[in-house]
């Protein structure tokens, strides 16, 4: 019987770029709940806070955008005392919004019955509906990526 050598890949034990990989792949595993948990009860305090407040001055529609302007400026203000904003709340905050956009598929599903229903004034509301949320949301991305 004879038997046939195969040669073995050239492995180097102590290769940097494999040790990184093993550690990435055992990082891409786990995820922070405690910073996730953290974030979220940041966000809604800021939120009801800001909503009872622009209630109490008369105009509670504009808590969610007090709110968004509130987080801003804390971010602001962190970074400018501490530095960067840790690792671990930007992670839980961009996992929170890639899980929350499933959120609003019942309200674009309502949404487009409505626009179906409007007839001749589709054009009109969906016109406003444009201005009035993109050129603000379009404002306040402008503002988060020239500042932070």
């Amino acid at each position: 019987m004879t038997s046939t050598h195969t040669p073995e890949p050239n492995i180097i034990e102590n290769d940097p770029h494999t040790a990184n990989e093993t550690q990435a792949n055992t990082a891409k595993t786990s995820f922070d709940w405690k910073a996730l948990i953290v974030v979220a009860l940041i966000i809604i305090f800021i939120r009801e806070i800001s909503v009872w407040l622009m209630t109490l001055v008369g105009y509670a529609n504009l808590g969610n955008l007090v709110g968004l302007f509130i987080l801003l400026g804390f971010a602001l203000t962190y970074r400018h005392f501490k530095g960067d904003i840790p690792a671990r709340i930007v992670t839980a905050n961009s996992k929170i919004l890639k899980e929350g956009i499933f959120a609003f598929l019942p309200i674009c599903a309502g949404g487009g019955i409505l626009v179906s229903n409007l007839g001749h004034d589709t054009f009109k509301i969906l016109l406003i509906m444009c201005i009035s949320t993109l050129i603000p949301m379009w404002i306040y991305a402008h503002l988060v990526k020239k500042w932070l």
